[in-house]
């Protein structure tokens, strides 16, 4: 999760320690490749806005992480969420006099009601975290061919605690609009949708995952699609890439949660969409 000051188009990474996670680090732009991945812009405890991704698993529901959508125990004061591929194009400071009143005019940004997981508790249970939210959009945003986000079936990565097989068996596209890094220093494209491709590395081998998160590969590759992910991409999704064929598919495992670095570099952990806690608690909005 970032900050952004919108006056000034800045972005101010909050950097902690085995916490809330976080562009994909040095990954490829995504242009119209996600238009099903959005991200959300949001209000918490009157501080905003801050930032983070999600994935659209229908034209009015985004599937995200807790923290995006909790803050102080309570849901976000406001939330809006856009797919457009490089949002904040649009925006000039000099032609608006809030941001609010920018998003409020905006043709593509969509207000909604942030909705945390009823036991998310700002980590407090770490490793079981309960960080998974939904956004109820105000309207729907509907994507080119009716492209969506689908969840998995129960149980679907507790194969993967066992098997041996080869990396590719077991990766994932990760998408986001966050921070594409801070180590070393770049020039940074905040805001614009990015993909990268992480391998699982672990599910339920550690104490930093118990059964609700996985462990992910977090490369700072070299700018050819692999990567990982930091500041801005917590909620996003970790899309499943089918081993039989090689093709990503659309099915969200998992949502970007917490990293055990500050510098967007070494291990990341995503919260397991494959869970009771997940599919108990995002399927109703999904049947209204």
């Amino acid at each position: 999760m970032k900050r952004l000051a919108l006056a000034g188009l800045t972005a101010a990474a909050l950097l902690t320690s085995a916490t809330a996670a976080h562009g994909i680090t040095w990954g490829e732009p995504d242009g119209e490749d996600h238009p099903h991945v959005v991200t959300l812009l949001f209000v918490q405890e009157g501080v905003g806005y801050y930032s983070c991704s999600g994935t659209l698993l229908d034209p009015d529901t985004v599937l995200t992480a807790g923290h995006c959508t909790e803050g102080g125990g309570e849901p976000n004061d406001e939330t809006w969420v856009s797919n457009d591929p490089d949002p904040l194009s649009d925006y000039d400071s000099e032609e608006w006099e809030s941001a609010a009143e920018y998003l409020e005019s905006s043709d593509h940004w969509v207000e909604g009601e942030a909705i945390p997981h009823p036991d998310y508790d700002d980590f407090s249970g770490f490793p079981d975290t309960y960080d998974v939210g939904v956004v109820q959009l105000d309207g729907p945003i509907d994507t080119p061919g009716g492209i969506y986000g689908t969840l998995p079936e129960e149980g679907f990565l507790d194969a993967l605690k066992t098997a041996k097989g080869r990396p590719s068996h077991r990766q994932v596209t990760v998408v986001g609009y966050g921070a594409q890094g801070t180590i070393p220093a770049f020039e940074q494209n905040d805001y614009i949708r990015y993909q990268g491709t992480s391998t699982i590395t672990g599910v339920g081998r550690s104490a930093y995952q118990d059964e609700q998160n996985v462990q992910l590969t977090n490369s700072p590759g070299k700018g050819n699609g692999s990567g990982g992910t930091c500041f801005g991409d917590s909620g996003g999704p970790a899309f499943w890439i089918d081993p039989a064929t090689g093709e990503e598919t659309t099915m969200v495992v998992a949502v970007t949660s917490f990293g055990i670095t500050g510098q967007c570099a070494g291990t990341d952990f995503s919260f397991r969409t494959d869970i009771d806690a997940t599919l108990d608690f995002v399927n109703p909005y999904l049947e209204e």
